[in-house]
């Protein structure tokens, strides 16, 4: 991901599609048209066949390929910005407005697919070839287009200063928000580029189950084409391969029902369920029926829906479920949640409405990456504090209460985060870790993956089982002390 954020980036580029394929044409001094050309040329597709354009942007490579090899095309982006521009200039190309993370079709249901300047965007790009190359059926081909960095040094520094300089003048002569992007441009190719050298960019490919490669620089290296065929008998490319040290702690070996104890996340959902325990545990006297119902509520919104809505977005588990098995546990799950916050209005009263209102959207923003859910914070507030407040007034407790201990619940769930997020780092993402530390005493001890994540793991798994057991013990004294 660039330092700037797939969230930035869609700000800056939000509001220009009506001058998009102008501006690029002129930008690139009309380099960006020839290496769409070069894209649509190297598909090689059959009248009749499926295409999927992802990033289709305005439609630009959508159309040409539709018009050069008189197949159907389907084009999908994010941005409804560029796609109400795509349907205004192309209406009959249907058009899809999706992540390219969580691609909605079946797998192996298009011919061939294309993609134009989308790995700069996306957090994880190994993770998204392999949702990309999932649904070409086996001998289709995969081409793309992205931006480059010429390898030689004398066109390297005529690039960079065109793209430090030239960019964000000559955009700013169309418009501010052309300026902006211009500016943006250079530092985001050279940052994604550091971070993922073409060779990188070639090993996701082939670990997609990629066949017959090519790249091919042009303008010196400012963009490049690749193009490559699924293998014929690839084994399924939207199962990632194992992790260096497993997705999880928890996590079994993929396949069958052990995919789905993983999905679950044991530990992480019991967990979040303590504190639906220690809300109700806040209680003068706590209702069994509704201390059954909010655990039953919250296990299927987070321990399912959120999930499940999660390991769509590039397996981070690595899981072999279906992607549309996945997509309704987390519909079915949230409706159930639903159903039972619902049923507990019936006795609560419809005020209690707010308090399901606010559980569900916290699943879906959980589900489509929003901020406020995924950053710290929010993480916190959200799978730590907030069932602490809802099982707290659906059970009776005194308010002040349950908000200092929703307080609670929100710091150590905030401290599972801080712990979790670079143990998980180098869980899914390290493919190699080596370094020693040495002592004042002259010894050293050598450093790898397993070493560095032992800590915070273990911190981990004491953590998890002690709030549960803290949040139980809370619960069972109110039971039997009445």
């Amino acid at each position: 991901m660039d330092a700037s954020g797939p969230a930035d980036a869609r700000r800056i580029f939000t509001g220009i599609a009506n001058a998009y394929d102008r501006a690029g044409a002129l930008l690139s001094f009309g380099q960006d048209p020839r290496w769409r050309r070069a894209l649509v040329e190297s598909v090689r597709a059959a009248p009749g066949e499926r295409v999927l354009d992802v990033a289709t942007g305005t439609g630009l490579v959508a159309r040409e390929v539709e018009r050069r090899y008189g197949c159907r095309v389907v084009g999908l982006d994010q941005s409804a910005d560029m796609l109400a521009t795509a349907a205004g200039r192309n209406g009959h190309v249907p058009l899809v407005r999706a992540r390219a993370e969580a691609l909605p079709f079946a797998d192996g249901s298009f011919d061939h697919v294309t993609f134009t300047y989308l790995l700069r965007y996306v957090d994880d790009p190994a993770a998204v070839v392999r949702e990309l190359v999932r649904i070409v059926r086996p001998g289709g081909r995969v081409a793309a287009l992205d931006f480059g960095v010429p390898p030689s040094p004398l066109a390297f520094a005529l690039w960079r200063l065109y793209t430090r300089l030239g960019l964000p003048l000559f955009g700013r002569v169309i418009s501010r928000r052309w300026g902006e992007v211009g500016a943006f441009l250079g530092g985001s190719i050279e940052r994604f580029y550091r971070a993922h050298p073409q060779t990188q960019v070639d090993r996701y490919w082939r670990d997609a189950g990629l066949v017959d490669m090519t790249v091919r620089r042009m303008s010196f290296g400012a963009g490049v084409v690749m193009t490559a065929s699924k293998a014929e008998r690839a084994s399924p490319p939207s199962y990632p391969p194992r992790a260096l040290l497993g997705s999880a702690f928890y996590a079994l070996r993929p396949g069958g029902w052990r995919d789905y104890w993983t999905l679950l996340h044991p530990p992480y959902t019991a967990w979040h369920l303590s504190f639906v325990l220690l809300g109700a545990a806040l209680a003068p006297a706590p209702d069994p029926r509704i201390v059954a119902g909010g655990l039953l509520a919250f296990f299927l919104a987070v321990g399912v829906a959120a999930h499940s809505f999660d390991e769509l977005r590039g397996r981070p588990l690595g899981t072999r479920i279906p992607s549309p098995v996945l997509l309704s546990l987390g519909v079915l799950g949230l409706a159930g949640a639903v159903a039972c916050g619902l049923l507990a209005a019936t006795q609560l009263g419809p005020a209690f409405l707010a308090i399901v209102a606010i559980g569900a959207a916290l699943v879906v923003l959980y589900g489509v990456e929003a901020p406020l859910v995924h950053s710290d914070l929010g993480f916190a507030a959200a799978w730590g504090g907030f069932p602490v407040v809802a099982m707290g007034l659906a059970a009776g407790a005194p308010p002040f209460a349950a908000l200092v201990a929703a307080v609670g619940g929100s710091l150590l769930s905030l401290a599972q985060r801080r712990l979790s997020t670079p143990v998980r780092r180098i869980r899914r993402k390290s493919i190699a870790v080596s370094g020693e530390v040495r002592y004042r005493d002259g010894s050293t001890e050598q450093l790898d993956a397993a070493r560095l994540i032992a800590a915070p793991e273990a911190a981990l798994r004491l953590l998890w089982l002690a709030t549960v057991a803290v949040s139980i013990g809370a619960l069972l004294a109110r039971w039997t002390a009445r």
